[in-house]
């Protein structure tokens, strides 16, 4: 591989504050103007401290508590059938590893997000619900509100997706070909903008498809749950785009989270303790 294979290896695992800010950087002067530009009527931007913080925390503190989950998961699964886990490796096993390292990504791609698919799903209808009402509790969405998740929202997704991609046998190096893509659309499709990516819109995921799925009107509940392929919620009816619409309201349905940062780590566990308290099922 080339000399800037361990450059990009050390970045997608442990991202340096420097990566941090440039990454930052890089989205604010794009995706910044472009909100400004296709701005809405004038309403106030609350929250604005929290998203902040959860910047900071998410790419830094968040990664490492999920990169610590996943690889010592991810070390026993592998351990069991012989093999050691290298994340530069491009050395996969059986049918699957051997074959070249973009295919590889590409089909991981698309693995990722069908798994994504029933793990978000998963997180919106069972108990696990307050660890990802987190992410729904901004009531003003864009690009900034991106990383606002809890680290239990994030260890449980990405187990969900590793542990099936090494049992079947893909490169660890793939799952690294596959981190940017993830972060530009989990970014993306969070900003405040008109985009449905014209003809692709019914393909792929566009910022006004996600804007529905974290909408608070009743229609939108419970819909779009793909992160980047539009088929998974035609094929299980969760699919909800009404033509010439943006969503007006967002943010959680009967409920209300904490506004602070400390406050929406707590939650969860506040959430789920009230509901033990008042006798429900657990």
């Amino acid at each position: 591989m080339s000399s800037l294979w361990p450059l990009f290896t050390q970045w997608a695992i442990w991202p340096t504050a420097l990566s941090a800010v440039l990454g930052f950087g890089a989205f604010a002067v794009i995706l910044g103007p472009a909100e400004w530009f296709h701005r809405r009527r004038a309403r106030p931007r609350t929250g604005l401290q929290t998203d902040l913080l959860f910047w900071v925390f998410t790419p830094a503190v968040g990664k490492a508590i999920t990169f610590a989950a996943v690889t010592a998961v991810v070390s026993w699964v592998m351990a069991r059938s012989g093999r050691e886990l290298d994340f530069t490796s491009g050395a996969g096993w059986g049918p699957v590893g051997r074959q070249p390292l973009w295919l590889q990504a590409l089909e991981m791609v698309v693995l990722c997000d069908f798994i994504f698919y029933w793990t978000h799903r998963l997180f919106h209808t069972t108990r696990l619900w307050p660890f990802h009402a987190v992410h729904h509790s901004p009531e003003h969405l864009d690009w900034l509100s991106a990383m606002r998740f809890h680290p239990v929202n994030d260890v449980v997704s990405r187990l969900c997706q590793a542990v099936p991609l090494v049992l079947l046998g893909f490169a660890p190096a793939a799952v690294l070909c596959a981190v940017p893509v993830v972060v530009v659309f989990v970014v993306v499709t969070h900003a405040d903008v008109p985009w449905t990516w014209g003809p692709l819109k019914h393909v792929i995921v566009s910022p006004v498809y996600h804007h529905w799925h974290h909408s608070s009107e009743p229609e939108a509940l419970d819909t779009n749950f793909a992160g980047i392929f539009v088929l998974w919620d035609r094929l299980f009816g969760t699919k909800y785009m009404p033509e010439g619409r943006r969503p007006r309201v967002y943010g959680l349905k009967n409920e209300q989270a904490p506004g602070s940062f400390l406050g929406l780590l707590a939650y969860p566990f506040r959430a789920r303790q009230q509901h033990k308290l008042a006798g429900g099922e657990e």
